[in-house]
Parts: C-alpha cells; structure tokens; sequence
C-alpha cells in the first residue's frame, strides 16, 4: 500500500491504494486540471462548487468512455458474427470442393459420363469461391484483432476514469 498526500484545489488529501505513487499523483493533477478549467470559465465559482463541477466533467468523460465500449463491444460482435459466417460457408466449400476433385479423378480415369465432367467444369468457380472466402476470412480476424485490441484500451482507459470518480467521491 502506498500513502500518498495530494493537493487538490489547495487542499491535502492523503490517499491510501495499491497504485503506484506517481499513477495517485497523475490522478490528482488530471482533477486540479479539470478544477483549473471550471475555474477558468466560471465566474464567482467558489468553496466546493469547482470540485462538484470537476466531478461532473469527469464523469462525463466516464460515461463516454463507457459508451465507446459498448459501441467497440457492439461491433466486435458485428465482425464476430460475420467471421462465423464466412467459417461456415468456408467449410461447406471445402467440403464441395473435395467432391469436386473426387468426381475430376474419376472423370479422368474414364468413370463418369459427360453430364458429370460438367460438373467439374464448375470446380475451378467453387475453389475460386473458397479462395475468395479464405481471403474475407483473414480480412474479419484483421478487423476483430483490432476490435479486441480497442476494445482492451477502452477498459483500461474506462478503469482509470472509474478509480479517478471512486477516488474523488471518497475524498469529499
């Protein structure tokens, strides 16, 4: 545990947490900063009024952040489902293409008849499908890895705001 002794809107306040000395100051100095703003665009702001107001902002900047989640949750779902998708029409490709090239091999040692060589004729399109598949199946892990990579920063940066609000809450 660390005690760290923070001036807030020339007040001390000492702090007891588990974070590092110097996070519990960066902490303090992002709520002078947003008490330096409400004091700078307001007038007569006096006693405990810049604190509330800072409190406000920050919680804005919280909601927000929280909303900007659940928008990167949204679609990382969105680009989940749709990798699902592509998987399983994928695998019905694959599975159509091995009957193709089953139905080629008998077809070129002479066992079918030419209604089915047709068939074959429609193997080259389905591996092109499978290709093109395989290639949107790449693209939307792509998109989903940065989704998730987001999504990661965006609960760091929600947890910070959310320790930032417990903190002042607890301070007053």
């Amino acid at each position: 545990m660390n005690k760290v002794t923070l001036t807030i809107n020339s007040r001390q306040y000492n702090v007891i947490a588990e974070e590092s000395e110097e996070y519990i100051k960066a902490l303090g100095d992002h709520i002078n900063e947003k008490i330096d703003k409400v004091l700078e665009s307001g007038t007569n702001v006096m006693g405990e009024r810049p604190l509330v107001l800072a409190a406000l902002n920050i919680c804005d900047e919280y909601f927000k952040v929280n909303e900007a989640g659940y928008t990167v949750n949204e679609q990382l779902k969105t680009c989940t489902m749709k990798l699902n998708a592509q998987l399983d029409e994928n695998k019905r490709l694959k599975e159509q293409n091995e009957s193709l090239k089953t139905e080629l091999e008998e077809v070129k040692s002479g066992q079918l008849t030419i209604e089915e060589s047709e068939k074959l004729a429609k193997a080259d399109e389905t591996s092109k499908l499978l290709d093109d598949a395989n290639e949107q199946i790449k693209f939307l892990e792509g998109q989903i890895k940065l989704m998730e990579d987001k999504q990661k920063e965006m609960k760091q940066e929600f947890a910070a705001r959310e320790k930032e609000i417990l903190d002042l809450i607890d301070k007053q």
